[in-house]
């Protein structure tokens, strides 16, 4: 899975879950997966809407914390551009080199 989109949010920002609850369903080009709470935490911010909307590998689609007062910390949150991961370019592979003649011993 390289991209997907978020099909539903289970969950709302402010709303507290334990481990095991869906908090999104992800949709692929190949199914729909639930994205399930691994502890339990509060979703302090929603930073994807459920919609076409294409998101990537590595971007960030919520903050969680573990405590309800500390959501609001996050009310104002705006991911920037640079936190975004970008897939780094290949690295330039250096031709291979090319081995130097060396002359055939002379008969002894």
């Amino acid at each position: 899975m390289e991209a997907g989109t978020i099909a539903k949010w289970n969950k709302s920002e402010g709303e507290e879950f334990i481990a095991g609850d869906i908090l999104c369903e992800v949709e692929t080009d190949k199914a729909t997966v639930d994205f399930e709470a691994q502890d339990d935490g509060v979703i302090a911010k929603i930073l994807a809407d459920a919609g076409p909307a294409e998101i990537q590998c590595g971007e960030p689609i919520c903050i969680t914390v573990e405590e309800l007062a500390d959501a609001g910390a996050f009310k104002d949150y705006v991911v920037e551009a640079s936190a975004a991961p970008t897939p780094e370019p290949a690295a330039a592979t250096p031709p291979p080199a090319t081995p130097e003649p060396v002359a055939a011993p002379a008969p002894a």
